[in-house]
């Protein structure tokens, strides 16, 4: 707008002041700078009527969404598409959307293209992937003049800015009680723009009826929920009535001063209080000499401990007593703070009488299966362990906590054969034997019976399984065969031995006679060889060449084997008259070593010098009573079977033949144990080496009557015991058993 009055006082003013030499080029710079301010007051007034326009447009459309029927009736999604559109006509942008969170996402409403004057939806960012936007949204608008160069969007580039032509954004937040609810968002295309004050109000207040309608929706459904919660109280308060009352275990609650505001029925029919007369009074005022212990509980429970179970005791109405079980535990208010105590209990006075009579019988029952001497082992189906006595425990080294539950292969690996036989017994519920099963344990020789009781009773499928230990009765089975075989043997050899020394007796005379005749410088020789008409000296020739001296020689010799073995028939057939007297046992071993290791024969293929021998001996082992020739010879013998035994067998490097020779106590007995660590015996011959005449050796090397004579010495003339246990190519043990000198017992 022009004004002529001041530009005409201006010009004049300016001609006054500054004379005429200067005018004209004066006069011209002051019209430039009058006409440069005209410019500037027509472009301001060009923007303030732009400014004008835009707010006319930006609260034309404020008043159409404000006053729109889904608006006011808060129907944010039917809303949505003329809310993006009218924004996007008042701030003349190519796009405009509306956002909503669903959790940690944000996803579109709405988006109006003005362009192509179209409605999308359902594109959603992930929050997490945008990290500068959303730390940025959440707390301002985001005000992006360039897009591409503000580090909140520039991360939209690639995927969105790009490829639409976004050159500005305009975003602006949707808090509700601080937390991002809604974006608005304002995209202009092609060049960048600068977003006027204005607009950025006017998104604002968009917002903020977007916030308005988000926050009553939030608030009808809170009030919705809130009668939908009054509603369901009000039916769980008369549902939690019925159920309490149907509930068969008596139930109490109370406050936090301990003031009782309730029970259920099964409370009333066994203490005779209801819940009218119960309610507002303590446990003093009905059981005051119980009330103590109860109130300690319970103040225990409201200073913190929350839940508690224990026993106690209460009387009902009747003045009984009654052993409960308590359960208690604290409930609490709107503020979680502690409120009261809710309260029940079981009666367990016929249970605890119940479980007391099952408890002695089960103690009964399990003394007697603890003091089986048997094993008492019972399975079920499958064969895991259900029963398990001390006795298997003892001999297994498993107890029955260990034993529980596992196979029973797996803890008694001996029993694995009989598996087959006893799921048989189990399914055919009969019951089965299998005597004297054998196995090596430690080196013993262990026999057992072994009976399988399936269980027939009750539904229950399993057995019960008795394993006794009979290797004491198989060793005095095989002692008692062996003596009856020794008796009937010893009157044989002795009868044997009678008959066989007569011609034996005239063998050896003859031959002695021969040799003294033919080989002897008698007269008598001398005369009846003239008389021949030959020489003693062409006699001895002649027999020398034809071998006859060596052959009576041989007669001779067979002949003394022969009385020798008649003398060990008569030996064994009779009792000696040798006197017993009290010997220490460790003694004889050692004296019978010595003798021993001068015994070399390379024939014999053993030499004791290359045998190690290991002494284990008490230290105060009583004496026996014995004849110590005899022992000697047991012993000595004993040890030439072993080493002629370990000269058979081949050894590993760095192994060799061993003796162990043990001796210790075994009241009333002193036992001798000669291990050798040889081929060991075969069961067969295990069975029969003590018989007479029994050898595994060759005919010229053994005549099977040097153990039958060590039985005999041992149990017939020291009354003792002898055995022999083995391990087949491991060891052989001989175990002799000898009575404590009286004076030892």
């Amino acid at each position: 707008m022009n004004d002529p009055t001041s530009l005409r006082d201006k010009i004049v003013g300016l001609s006054e002041s500054s004379g005429r030499k200067s005018y004209y080029p004066m006069l011209q710079q002051k019209i430039r700078e009058l006409q440069t301010e005209i410019s500037e007051r027509r472009r301001a007034e060009n923007r303030l009527r732009e400014t004008l326009e835009r707010i006319a447009r930006q609260q034309a459309a404020i008043a159409g969404i404000s006053t729109h029927p889904d608006v006011f009736h808060g129907r944010l999604a039917e809303a949505a598409p003329m809310m993006t559109e009218r924004t996007a006509h008042a701030l003349d942008v190519a796009r405009s959307s509306l956002w909503i969170m669903q959790g940690d996402r944000l996803c579109c409403m709405d988006k109006y293209d003005a362009p192509g004057d179209a409605h999308t939806s359902g594109q959603c960012l992930d929050c997490s992937k945008y990290p500068e936007y959303f730390d940025a949204i959440r707390k301002e608008a985001i005000v992006a003049n360039e897009a591409l160069e503000d580090p909140r969007t520039r991360s939209f580039s690639l995927k969105y800015l790009q490829a639409y032509g976004i050159a500005a954004m305009l975003d602006v937040p949707v808090l509700i009680d601080g937390e991002l609810a809604a974006v608005i968002c304002f995209e202009h295309v092609e060049t960048p723009r600068i977003w006027q004050p204005d607009e950025v109000t006017f998104a604002g207040r968009i917002a903020d009826q977007v916030a308005l309608i988000l926050g009553n929706q939030r608030r009808r459904l809170a009030e919705e929920r809130l009668r939908e919660a009054h509603t369901d109280l009000t039916r769980n308060f008369r549902f939690t009535e019925v159920l309490l009352d149907a509930i068969p275990i008596p139930l109490f609650y109370k406050n936090s001063d301990l003031r009782f505001l309730g029970c259920n029925r099964a409370f009333t029919e066994l203490m005779g209080i209801d819940a009218d007369e119960i309610q507002g009074r303590t446990s003093h005022d009905f059981w005051p000499d119980l009330a103590p212990s109860y109130e300690e509980q319970d103040r225990n429970l409201l200073n913190g401990a929350g839940r508690s179970t224990y026993e106690a005791k209460v009387r009902d109405k009747n003045g009984e007593f009654r052993e409960v079980i308590f359960a208690k535990q604290v409930f609490f208010d709107e503020r979680n703070r502690t409120d009261g105590i809710i309260g029940s209990f079981v009666d367990i006075t016929e249970r605890n009488r119940s479980e007391k009579e099952s408890q002695r019988l089960r103690t009964l029952l399990s003394n007697i299966i603890n003091s089986m001497p048997s094993m008492l082992i019972g399975v079920d189906a499958d064969g895991r362990i259900a029963q398990w006595n001390q006795r298997a425990a003892l001999v297994t080294g498993v107890d029955e906590e260990q034993a529980r539950g596992r196979q029973l292969d797996q803890v008694v690996a001996w029993l694995s054969p009989e598996m087959r036989r006893i799921r048989q017994s189990i399914a055919s519920k009969k019951p089965l034997f299998e005597g004297k099963i054998r196995r090596i344990e430690e080196g013993e020789t262990i026999f057992e019976d072994v009976t399988i009781y399936p269980l027939i009773t009750n539904g229950v499928d399993g057995a019960v399984i008795r394993i006794d230990d009979v290797t004491d009765k198989v060793r005095i089975e095989e002692v008692l065969v062996q003596s009856e075989k020794m008796l009937s043997v010893g009157g044989l050899a002795a009868g044997m031995a009678h008959e066989i020394n007569n011609p034996l007796a005239s063998i050896m005379g003859n031959a002695q006679v021969l040799e003294t005749r033919l080989m002897q410088p008698l007269p008598q020789n001398t005369a009846a060889a003239q008389d021949a008409g030959i020489t003693m000296e062409a006699l001895r020739t002649y027999l020398n060449l034809r071998g006859i001296p060596k052959m009576i020689q041989s007669i001779r010799g067979s002949g003394a084997q022969a009385a020798q073995i008649v003398s060990n028939m008569l030996s064994f057939s009779r009792k000696s008259d040798s006197v017993l007297a009290p010997e220490d046992v460790r003694s004889l071993l050692d004296k019978t070593l010595e003798l021993a290791c001068t015994d070399y024969n390379l024939k014999k293929n053993y030499d004791f010098k290359k045998i190690r021998i290991l002494r284990e001996f008490d230290p105060d082992l009583p004496k026996i009573m014995g004849s110590s020739s005899k022992l000697q010879q047991v012993f000595l013998n004993l040890l030439r079977n072993g080493a002629e035994a370990m000269g058979e067998k081949s050894f590993p490097e760095g192994d060799g033949p061993r003796f162990i020779l043990r001796a210790h106590r075994n009241p009333p007995w002193v036992r001798v144990e000669v291990e050798d660590n040889g081929p060991g015996l075969e069961e067969s011959v295990r069975k029969r080496i003590f018989e007479p005449f029994f050898t595994t050796k060759p005919v010229d090397k053994g005549t099977g009557l040097g153990l039958s004579v060590s039985y005999f010495i041992i149990t017939e003339e020291h009354c003792g015991m002898m055995s022999v246990q083995t391990a087949m190519g491991k060891w052989t043990r001989f175990i002799i058993d000898l009575p404590t000198a009286p004076e030892y017992k």
